[in-house]
């Protein structure tokens, strides 16, 4: 109890005295709550908590001990004492926060505003606290919680703000009507405490808006204001590592066939084609030449994303002249503005990992880069260029690689919505001539190559909803009269529909789904949504096989979120492998077995905070060292389940720091940083669990 006890008073000490921004003396600071009276404001509400204002020796004034208890959202609600706060002329909030646990905790601040319209709102943040440390929990009223860090969805110091795309972020606050601040644990497992103080908003200018000082990008597109292993200093030393990395051994995983395939495994029929096969009970792709093959591919093999570098003019140390020798890598978007507010929505980009490849290796940077690239990705056992990757990558570097492209989108439904894009309908007839022409240009360059290990057309589509959005449309939507015939059919009139569904539609017009479904509904809901599938699935394995006959159809690249079982049901049966992008710890050895079908993972990543980035992207760990354990730990499990027949990293370079430009990832997630420098960790990982793959997979 007494070291306990210090710890308290240490960490609180720490809070209030040691190297936190100041408040009183901070102009640009309002402080709503700095519980420095005798008794716990009246204001303050609890859950599954216990709270006591602690005066600490040596310290003036109080702070706030919170007991966590170990329920599902423990914590504090502080409202305002009428009406509710006008915040619309800060820029944002701030919470000192002292944790005495050994362990990090991860606090949550959620706020809660009163839209116009009289209906609530809310936005959330979440903050690690380290282990006996202190944090200052700060948040931001605009650019999505990144403030003045726009085009980011990590940002300095914070780490992660925006974890969802721009307008998908669950952001939605009006800072001129808060009426009330959540502080809360998320499900800690066990009872915690944690001290707060000084709750407070801040103006523009405010030392809490300058996270770090200006400005924070090197000349190599780095952090700045941090030093760790592999961080580039100097041009020399970005042209002695291309040396030593030139001169080391580059020596390709033994036994492969030059497709990447298993030579040393079974000898199967050699079509000069990839297919796929069942063989002793699992599901495997087989190379041109008839060897055992699982695709391990890395996505984004290309010159890097390009970030904004107008408008944040003290944000670099340097950025490429007009008139200079790296004018050429200075581009220009418009259109832009969920992610470029400030500046527009238009502006200059550059890609700082483009530059640092000229840097680099001179002149013939692009002839360099392709073969630095194609050694490495043999050398540390990767055998399948993945979606998104650059075409002079797919034609100068003699590994399998994969298509991507896209189905018709010139009619969709029309009340649909979706995380990229309205929902198409599939039953529109300009769905089967359009994508017919798309397959037409997309297979082109490809239908002849046996390098082309398949086609993956659409990305994360919006499947969920499907009959709902349908009903909403209007009567002249195609798929809405499919729908209605259907349910005619079954049904015959209106009436008997609606003692079936529990509805009271005066006529067939008038049909929507209902909020509550019945079993009936529900039944032919799903029945609807397997027909849309088998449309859409059809449509596009068609128009492939008219272009492209001899190559692979790799499905439509569901997210793990939206695969409903209809629509993968209707996937199985129709396209040649299902493929999904799941950002998971590990896959489940049943995991899809029930479909028996080739199943690819499209995207899977993890990232860490420990290398000057600001994001660790949509799985994160701590450390490099955990990312590479975090890899192998995946693929092994991949390699388990009978149907899996790959995994796809994504992807080859760490996005920018500053944010690509239309959606401001800036995620830790290469095999290579900004500086074409490999994480050592991940590719010796990689290697080891390349090499053992096969065998270890094949074995009964």
């Amino acid at each position: 109890m007494k070291a306990f006890a210090i710890r308290l008073a240490c960490a609180v000490w720490m809070v209030l005295s040691l190297g936190l921004p100041p408040t009183a003396a901070d102009e640009c600071a309002v402080i709503i709550e700095d519980f420095d009276t005798n008794s716990v404001p009246k204001t303050l509400t609890v859950s599954d908590a216990k709270v006591a204002l602690k005066k600490i020796k040596g310290v003036d004034g109080r702070a706030l001990r919170v007991r966590f208890g170990n329920a599902t959202k423990p914590g504090i609600t502080l409202r305002p004492s009428t009406g509710s706060w006008d915040w619309s002329e800060f820029a944002g909030m701030a919470v000192d926060v002292a944790n005495p646990q050994p362990e990090p905790v991860e606090i949550f601040v959620r706020i809660e505003s009163i839209q116009d319209d009289g209906k609530r709102a809310s936005t959330r943040f979440h903050m690690p606290i380290p282990a006996d440390g202190t944090r200052v929990f700060t948040f931001f009223f605009t650019n999505y919680g990144a403030g003045a860090y726009w085009g980011m969805r990590g940002v300095p110091v914070l780490g992660p703000v925006i974890m969802l795309a721009p307008g998908m972020s669950g952001f939605v606050l009006d800072s001129s009507k808060v009426t009330a601040i959540q502080i809360y644990l998320n499900r800690p497992g066990q009872k915690r405490a944690l001290f707060l103080d000084n709750i407070r908003v801040f103006r523009k200018g405010s030392s809490l808006e300058a996270l770090v000082p200006f400005p924070f990008v090197d000349r190599f597109g780095q952090y700045r204001h941090g030093d760790w292993p592999g961080k580039i200093n100097n041009e020399t030393e970005l042209i002695e590592q291309a040396a030593k990395e030139s001169a080391g051994t580059h020596a390709e995983l033994p036994g492969r066939d030059r497709f990447g395939g298993w030579a040393d495994g079974p000898q199967l029929d050699a079509t000069g084609w990839f297919r796929t096969e069942k063989v002793d009970g699992k599901w495997w792709l087989v190379t041109p030449a008839g060897h055992l093959f699982f695709s391990l591919g890395i996505d984004c093999v290309h010159h890097g994303d390009s970030t904004w570098i107008d408008g944040r003019d003290n944000w670099f140390e340097w950025a490429p002249a007009a008139d200079g020798p790296f004018k050429s890598f200075v581009s220009y978007r418009s259109g832009a503005k969920r992610m470029a507010g400030p500046i527009g929505g238009e502006g200059r980009l550059v890609s700082f990992y483009a530059i640092n490849l000229k840097r680099k290796y001179g002149e013939q940077w692009r002839q360099a880069y392709l073969d630095t690239t194609s050694r490495r990705l043999r050398a540390w056992g990767f055998n399948t260029i993945g979606n998104w990757s650059g075409s002079d990558v797919q034609a100068n570097c003699s590994i399998p690689f994969v298509v991507a492209g896209n189905s018709s989108r010139k009619s969709t439904i029309e009340t649909s919505s979706g995380f990229w894009r309205k929902t198409v309908d599939v039953f529109d007839p300009v769905f089967a001539t359009d994508t017919d022409t798309r397959m037409a240009e997309l297979t082109a360059a490809h239908a002849s190559n046996p390098l082309v290990l398949g086609y993956f057309i659409d990305n994360e589509e919006t499947w969920q909803g499907i009959p709902h959005a349908t009903l909403s449309s209007p009567s002249t939507q195609p798929a809405r009269q499919v729908f209605v015939d259907d349910l005619k059919a079954k049904y015959a009139t209106i009436e008997r529909l609606n003692e079936a569904w529990d509805t009271d539609a005066t006529d067939w017009d008038a049909l929507r789904m209902p909020r509550t479904t019945t079993a009936a509904c529900t039944a032919d809901s799903a029945g609807f949504t397997y027909r849309f599938g088998r449309r859409y699935f059809e449509t596009v394995r068609d128009a492939l096989r008219k272009h492209a006959p001899n190559q692979l159809y790799l499905g439509c690249r569901f997210s793990r979120a939206d695969c409903p079982e209809p629509i993968l049901k209707a996937c199985a049966e129709v396209a040649d492998v299902i493929s999904i992008n799941a950002y998971t710890d590990r896959i489940a050895p049943d995991a899809f077995t029930k479909w028996d079908k080739p199943v690819i993972i499209g995207e899977f990543h993890f990232g860490a905070l420990d290398r000057g980035m600001f994001h660790p992207g949509l799985r994160g760990v701590e450390t490099q060292r955990d990312r590479a354990d975090a890899y192998v730990r995946y693929v092994r499990s991949v390699a388990a389940n009978p149907c899996f027949v790959g995994c796809h990293w994504f992807q080859y370079i760490d996005q920018p720091l500053t944010g690509r430009s239309y959606d401001g990832e800036n995620y830790n997630i290469g095999f290579v940083s900004v500086a074409d420098v490999p994480y050592a960790e991940m590719v010796e990982s990689a290697k080891r669990v390349h090499a053992e793959l096969y065998t270890k997979r094949a074995a009964k």
